[in-house]
C-alpha cells in the first residue's frame, strides 16, 4: 500500500515560492499540490504530455474564458510574446494544437482549422506573437 504523503522532489527556490504564493491566496500548499497533481493525471489520461500544461495554460489565461476572434487573439499574442519567440510559439502550437484548439499542422508553414473563430483566433495569436499570418479558407499560412 502506498504510504498516505509522498515527497516531491523539486527545486528549492521553486517550492519556496509557490509556498509562499499558494499561502498569499489562503490555500493550503498540500491542498494546492493535491489538486495539481489530480490535474496532471487527469490530463494524462486524456492524452495530454504533462510538460505541455504549462504552455495550454498560458494560452488559456491569455485568451480567457469563453472568449474567441482575432481582437482576443492579438492581445493573447502580445501577452504570450513574453515566453515565447515565435519559432516556439509554432512548435508549441504544433504539439497542443490538434487536441486542444483543433488547429493542425498541415505544412512547414500551414495550419488548418473548421472552426472560423479558432481560426481567427489563432490568426490574432500568431500576429500579436510578431508573425505574419492569413487566412484562405480552411488554412492559415505563418511568416515568421
Amino acid at each position: 500500500m502506498p504510504p498516505k504523503y509522498a515527497r516531491i522532489a523539486v527545486e528549492r527556490s521553486l517550492a519556496d515560492e509557490f509556498f509562499l504564493k499558494v499561502r498569499k491566496i489562503g490555500r493550503k500548499p498540500s491542498e494546492a499540490v493535491s489538486a495539481i497533481v489530480s490535474a496532471v493525471l487527469d490530463a494524462i489520461e486524456h492524452g495530454y504530455d504533462p510538460l505541455d500544461m504549462i504552455h495550454i495554460c498560458r494560452i488559456a489565461r491569455s485568451i480567457g474564458p469563453g472568449r474567441g476572434g482575432y481582437e482576443v487573439g492579438l492581445n493573447a499574442g502580445v501577452l504570450l510574446r513574453a515566453y515565447y519567440t515565435p519559432k516556439e510559439f509554432v512548435d508549441v502550437l504544433t504539439r497542443i494544437g490538434p487536441q486542444v484548439m483543433g488547429i493542425y499542422r498541415v505544412g512547414p508553414n500551414t495550419f488548418r482549422a473548421s472552426d472560423a473563430q479558432i481560426r481567427e483566433t489563432v490568426k490574432g495569436i500568431f500576429t500579436g506573437i510578431g508573425c505574419k499570418a492569413e487566412a484562405q479558407g480552411e488554412f492559415l499560412t505563418v511568416t515568421c
